[in-house]
């Protein structure tokens, strides 16, 4: 880029020869690539609103949704088996609490599970 004071056209000229590196857009593409893995490992939680899970636990009795067996641990951050079956967050369930529209879930020990489709990370577990 020194050379863009000396002269524009000289210097875009160059560029459009190929003969002028372009570091900083790789750089810029390097640098993406290895934050985007840091963000996808991080440890996204889903917040319930007060009172919600109160609802949610009512909502699966109501609806007699049945429970699932599992053989990970049940903890956030955990990753299910893709064997595991992932149900969507009904319409009924979205409507009382909003918050977990984006979100699939399952049922176990009493647990209502709430979990990333898309990394099939655990990111909320209700009691």
């Amino acid at each position: 880029i020194t050379e863009l004071g000396k002269s524009p056209d000289r210097y875009l000229r160059r560029i459009a020869q190929g003969k002028v590196m372009r570091t900083v857009p790789i750089a810029a593409a390097a640098a993406f690539l290895l934050a985007v893995p840091a963000f996808a490992q991080g440890s996204k939680v889903l917040t319930i609103e007060p009172g919600h899970g109160q609802i949610i636990q009512e909502y699966v009795v109501t609806e007699h949704v049945r429970p699932v067996t599992v053989t990970v641990p049940l903890e956030l951050g955990a990753t299910v088996p893709d064997a595991l079956q992932l149900t969507p967050v009904p319409l009924g369930m979205v409507a009382k609490v909003p918050e977990v529209r984006n979100y699939e879930y399952f049922t176990a020990g009493g647990k209502v599970v709430f979990v990333e489709p898309y990394t099939r990370r655990i990111v909320q577990i209700v009691e």
